[in-house]
């Protein structure tokens, strides 16, 4: 009755195909179809599964069914299913990084927003942090449900869990002890540090609630329930936005109060969380069994996670190192230090305004080539893919269309200065002129995550964050004014954009070794298919 392990959609023994796709046949199968019956783990590691006997509800049918159409519903009609509520999430909760930005602004002024910006590497550091464990057990939840072998998957979602709480608590233990030497480094001096400081004390006590709230979003919208994942986004993001504003305006609470109304957002939002995983009839439970850590699954969570996490870790690098490039050509410039700082904190959260779209394209991707993948149906992974890139250019060409052209309205959104103004609006269209073909690249690189290739989705990112946006970082204020009439501060501003076209490239060639590779794969099991049967 045991499966062999690594065997695709719980095939082996006993599998045949028809038509091209797999069956399983093999005893265990046949009866883990009859009700009341469905598959559990042998083995403590939960690779190996057998039919036994248990209770199945009529809610629980219906939870399943919800997975189980991804890998049968059109594509177009899942990925806009799963990708407008991620998309819109992601959008409100970049805005109200603008929004934040706009009540620091007013309140506390440039060195509030220069606060902010020399915070970001921290926080980025902890988003990173959330996402090795989050989204590498998403992904790793979504193969396994195309394998069938959901109650791996609740093992993957377990042991998430734990890992999420843990490292909320040692990142809480470790980011305290740490704090003045880490915003130091990211470019605070002694006008912007008591800021910064104020701000970053409460942030950082409030790390495990972000991991829970973070990390265990993602498996909500593989459990087959994308609008409820974006519930809980809206649920922290409205309480972000009420909380800043009576804590930073009303209040008078400063840079203290923007940080407790982000930790009372999280503890909203980890709570909405939870309660999906801990409800009745919940299509992925949380089960207590599903808590012991697992180290062989810990690490293949870890090793999906990678790659994303070294996307946020490198974003966090670049922006130390961006920020410390800004206070030394900020100095010899009219802008200044905190000038600059404060006109990157408007380049970022516009910029993160403008890629988001497709940053929630890719989450809603996800879990639909996941599964497939495990399914292995080649070709719906592959439409999936094209028709999310596409999807992510129409959405970004707009935004970036008023960027381009309105750059005055946003430098006008953030109370900076009138001096400030010009740069800024100079700064924006540097910063974000070949924002539209990052899509590809951002989807692109995602969808190796997805489909468990580790190895191939960490060496993109590492390429697009590490060892071409830094290179670029350091050199362009060298080279740049030497062909172009701008200073090394503006040619700083433009470096992320050199950077967005080399790393586009480096995705187009992976994917086209990727389909060579599908294509041999689909005719293998085409070859199969007759003999099998």
């Amino acid at each position: 009755m045991e499966e062999k392990k690594g065997t695709p959609r719980g095939g082996g023994e006993g599998a045949s195909r028809v038509g091209g796709e797999a069956e399983d046949t093999s005893l265990s199968a046949q009866i883990a179809a009859q009700e009341p019956f469905e598959r559990r783990p042998v083995l403590d590691t939960g690779d190996l599964e057998v039919a036994v006997p248990v209770a199945r509800t009529d809610q629980q049918r219906a939870g399943d069914a919800k997975i189980d159409r991804m890998g049968t519903a059109s594509t177009l009609k899942l990925l806009l299913e799963f990708s407008i509520p991620a998309v819109f999430g992601v959008l409100v909760q970049t805005l109200y990084n603008v929004i934040d930005a706009v009540y620091v602004g007013a309140a506390v002024g440039e060195n509030g927003l220069a606060a902010t910006t020399v915070a970001n590497p921290a926080m980025t550091f902890m988003v990173a942090v959330a996402m090795l464990v989050g989204v590498g057990g998403n992904a790793l939840a979504a193969i396994k449900l195309g394998e069938r072998k959901k109650r791996v998957a609740e093992r993957v979602l377990g042991n998430s869990f734990v890992l999420l709480v843990g490292a909320g608590v040692v990142a809480w233990i470790v980011g305290l002890a740490a704090l003045d030497p880490i915003l130091r480094a990211s470019g605070a001096d002694d006008a912007v540090l008591p800021h910064a400081r104020a701000f970053m004390t409460v942030i950082i006590a409030g790390c495990p609630l972000q991991f829970v709230a973070f990390g265990m979003n993602n498996f909500i919208r593989t459990a087959g329930h994308p609008n409820r994942a974006l519930g809980s986004m809206l649920v922290g993001t409205g309480a972000n936005i009420v909380l800043g504003y009576l804590f930073i305006i009303v209040l008078d609470g400063g840079m203290t109060g923007a940080g407790l109304a982000t930790v009372c957002s999280w503890a909203l939002s980890a709570a909405f969380v939870m309660q999906f995983f801990l409800k009745k009839g919940s299509s992925m439970p949380l089960r207590r069994e599903a808590l012991g850590i697992k180290w062989r699954v810990a690490l293949r969570i870890c090793a999906l996670g990678v790659a994303p996490s070294v996307m946020e870790l490198g974003f966090a690098v670049s922006n130390m190192i961006m920020n410390n490039l800004l206070l030394s050509y900020g100095a010899s410039d009219p802008l200044g230090s905190d000038g600059a700082l404060a006109v990157m904190r408007v380049l970022s959260a516009v910029g993160m305004f403008t890629i988001m779209p497709s940053m929630g394209i890719a989450m809603g991707a996800q879990p639909i080539i996941g599964y497939n993948y495990g399914a292995r149906k080649f070709g719906r992974m592959k439409r999936t893919l094209g028709q999310g890139i596409l999807l992510g250019i129409a959405i970004t060409t707009p935004l970036w269309l008023t960027v381009l052209f309105l750059p005055d309205m946003y430098a006008h959104l953030f109370s900076l200065p009138e001096a400030y103004l010009d740069a800024t609006a100079w700064a924006l269209i540097a910063y974000l002129v070949f924002i539209p073909i990052l899509p590809v690249a951002l989807i692109g690189s995602n969808y190796f995550d997805a489909t468990g290739q580790a190895l191939k989705a960490t060496l993109l990112t590492l390429t697009r964050q590490i060892l071409f946006f830094i290179p670029l970082l350091l050199a362009s204020p060298h080279v740049l004014p030497l062909v172009l009439p701008w200073t090394p501060l503006q040619s700083l501003f433009f470096a992320p954009s050199i950077s967005d076209i080399t790393s586009t490239l480096l995705v187009v060639a992976f994917l086209a070794a990727e389909w060579r590779r599908l294509r041999k794969l689909e005719a293998r099991e085409a070859l199969e298919a007759p003999v099998a049967s």
